[in-house]
């Protein structure tokens, strides 16, 4: 039950090194990423159509990847190329290939309908490499599913309790919040007028704890994994010093399988850019205070168990309306998907049986 025809994050553009193969499984199917020669990324089904060895184990050969089970080499469009002992290759030896493109720093894969995989869907994170903005960014491997995560970054009253320590205040839970929403994505506001600063903003805005600040949290979600969070605050006493904070928590959620996920995420500020202690600092704790979301999200998944699910809220608040909305719209645009693959299928005329000489 995943949404494929969009574009989800593989992986970091840095983490596909040219010489060396990525292996990596999205939405439960196992994918190997590389580099060719003049820099492109190629995403391949990680499976040889031979006899289903992974091809990460084995070799890139210039342009061509070769199996490490029984040596068929393959080039970049998927195409087997050579098969060791005969010079016959069949048409079906071709390994299945991805859409993928780089842009703000991500490898971007589309796991659906080739033909429909159009690089101007890519979502809108440039925040990662426009100038004017730098971003800590980080990565997390939740063994939870991808549902779970969007939840929790829908609803951000949990900060509250989970983030004591880093950006949780009484007030984030207290505050009510705005949701709107589209047939494609769903927008949750909380506007909190004034308040104190948590730890994280304290250092950020140079202000002590018992400051008066106004804060606020400006949510989009786009399915399936999608949510960028505009955050700060903004002193409201005049405190030598001190300064407006303002980010961007980028958050790029991708299925691994049924119960874990990859979690690419990153802080993006434009403010105090010369100073590179802020970037690390921000790198830090933003990983603490998602280790914190892993430790709780690993420990609703395992309560609620293996395999995909759509649970019902037994008990439902005013502050799970944000992260409702956003499971009706990822469940109506998933049932759109398959409701569109399968009158495809059943238009389309069956595939004859191919019959290859021995040679």
């Amino acid at each position: 039950m995943y949404l494929n025809n969009c574009w989800q994050v593989a992986a970091f553009s840095r983490e596909i090194v040219a010489g060396r193969m990525l292996s990596r499984r999205l939405l439960k199917e196992p994918v190997v990423l590389w580099r060719t020669s003049k820099g492109r990324v190629v995403a391949m089904q990680d499976r040889c159509p031979h006899r289903s060895a992974p091809l990460s184990k084995g070799k890139l050969l210039g342009d061509s990847l070769r199996c490490g089970y029984h040596g068929l080499r393959y080039d970049t469009t998927g195409k087997c190329i050579f098969i060791p002992g005969q010079t016959l290759i069949p048409p079906k030896a071709r390994v299945r290939m991805f859409p993928v493109i780089e842009r703000y720093t991500f490898a971007w894969i589309w796991m659906g309908d080739e033909e429909r995989a159009d690089p101007d869907l890519i979502p809108d994170v440039h925040w990662m490499d426009r100038p004017g903005w730098i971003a800590s960014e980080g990565y997390h491997a939740i063994s939870a599913n991808y549902k779970l995560l969007n939840d929790n970054l829908l609803d951000l009253s949990h900060e509250t309790y989970v983030h004591v320590h880093t950006i949780g205040h009484d007030s984030v839970a207290e505050t009510p919040v705005e949701v709107k929403y589209t047939d494609k994505l769903v927008c949750v506001t909380k506007e909190i007028a004034s308040c104190n600063p948590p730890p994280l903003y304290q250092y950020l805005a140079r202000v002590p704890a018992n400051a008066n600040v106004q804060r606020w949290q400006r949510t989009t979600y786009q399915p399936p994994g999608y949510c960028v969070i505009d955050v700060g605050v903004q002193p409201l006493e005049a405190i030598e010093g001190s300064n407006r904070v303002e980010g961007r928590v980028i958050n790029l959620v991708t299925p691994e399988t049924d119960s874990t996920s990859h979690y690419f995420w990153a802080f993006a500020r434009n403010f105090r850019l010369d100073e590179p202690e802020v970037t690390e600092f921000l790198r830090e704790n933003v990983r603490r205070t998602f280790d914190e979301d892993r430790e709780m999200l690993e420990a609703q998944q395992t309560v609620l168990g293996d395999g995909d699910f759509d649970p019902a809220y037994k008990v439902a608040v005013k502050a799970d309306a944000g992260a409702m909305q956003g499971r009706r719209l990822l469940a109506t645009m998933i049932e759109s998907e398959q409701r569109g693959a399968a009158q495809r299928a059943a238009s389309k005329p069956a595939d004859a049986p191919e019959v290859v000489p021995a040679g």
